[in-house]
């Protein structure tokens, strides 16, 4: 799984410790009386975790661009 700047922020933001909890932390997020100013980064994240299955793996790299 790919993430952007952007979608790697908003998961280290909502971690909550397990995929089931961090999705459930940024669906509220998302649809709460005063969604986050994020939404927009919120929703494509929720959308690849939501992809993910049993033994699926996220990594987080980082390359330097010259």
């Amino acid at each position: 799984m790919v993430l952007t700047v952007k979608e790697m922020e908003v998961l280290c933001i909502f971690h909550a410790g397990s995929l089931s909890a961090t999705k459930e932390a940024l669906e509220g997020a998302a649809t709460g009386s005063q969604p986050h100013p994020r939404v927009a980064d919120i929703k494509t994240l929720l959308e690849k975790l939501s992809r993910m299955v049993d033994g699926d793996m996220a990594c987080l790299a980082f390359e330097v661009v010259r």
